[in-house]
């Protein structure tokens, strides 16, 4: 069922909110014609600490209104457009998503080019939207070097097959997966960093992809990283296949 409002609106209010958003529909934004009625609701659930005021109030119509049951309007409009990403294909993955939201002007742009330099224990990362330096560890098996940083999307892609060279990315994205860590990051802080490496001028999601997915939807555009340099590349696949397979959630 739909989400009543805590209390009714006034003829005034209902105005108010329609000067605000025009006769449109909160969730996919087309018209709502004059000859069908106008709903309203929370954009954010008056559960989850949204105020029935008329900032958090937007109208629907009718078939949306019932179709999004006891959603707020904000979650029902992302999955939504989550539905219309996964109706594209069956192996989607974080770059698909990246190239989905840049078309809709979601991103402004997504996997530009990075130049990571070495100096004793820091590293340097330059690009067009970053200048930092982070202290470098070093892992004490392997010897492979590594960093966390909090990356912007736009030097960000995932670690798919390129070139007929083949990425690191072991799953494709899930929808319900996505939807619903993307519900839990509305209010839940991000336990773990995604995992990503350095490979010719570009930074590489291969473990964590439904947790950078999700975040993207609540309008997140930085992420938290953990980044490796040079590796042996299959080495690494494997153990990140037996963390995502054997090992998984231990």
């Amino acid at each position: 069922m739909a989400i009543t409002l805590k209390r009714q609106l006034t003829n005034e209010e209902k105005e108010r909110v329609l000067e605000i958003h025009g006769r449109t529909c909160f969730a996919t934004g087309h018209t709502i014609p004059d000859d069908e009625p106008i709903h309203f609701d929370h954009i954010r659930a008056f559960a989850d600490e949204g105020q029935s005021e008329l900032d958090n109030i937007a109208p629907m119509c009718e078939r949306h209104n019932k179709a999004k049951g006891a959603l707020p309007l904000e979650d029902f409009r992302v999955k939504l457009r989550l539905q219309d990403f996964f109706s594209r294909g069956d192996e989607l993955t974080l770059q698909h998503l990246l190239e989905y939201l840049k078309a809709k002007d979601d991103i402004d742009t997504y996997g530009e080019n990075v130049l990571v330099e070495e100096h004793a224990n820091q590293v340097h990362v330059e690009s067009n939207v970053i200048s930092e330096s982070y202290v470098l560890y070093e892992c004490p098996l392997t010897k492979w070097k590594y960093f966390y940083a909090t990356l912007p999307v736009a030097i960000l892609n995932s670690d798919d097959a390129r070139d007929e060279v083949k990425g690191l990315q072991p799953r494709y994205l899930i929808f319900k997966k996505v939807f619903e860590m993307y519900r839990h990051f509305q209010h839940a802080p991000v336990l773990q960093p995604s995992i990503v490496r350095v490979h010719k001028g570009k930074i590489l999601v291969f473990d964590g992809q439904h947790k950078i997915a999700a975040l993207l939807w609540t309008r997140r555009r930085v992420f938290e990283c953990k980044i490796y340099l040079d590796v042996d590349v299959r080495k690494l696949n494997q153990t990140n296949i037996s963390a995502h397979d054997k090992f998984s959630q231990t």
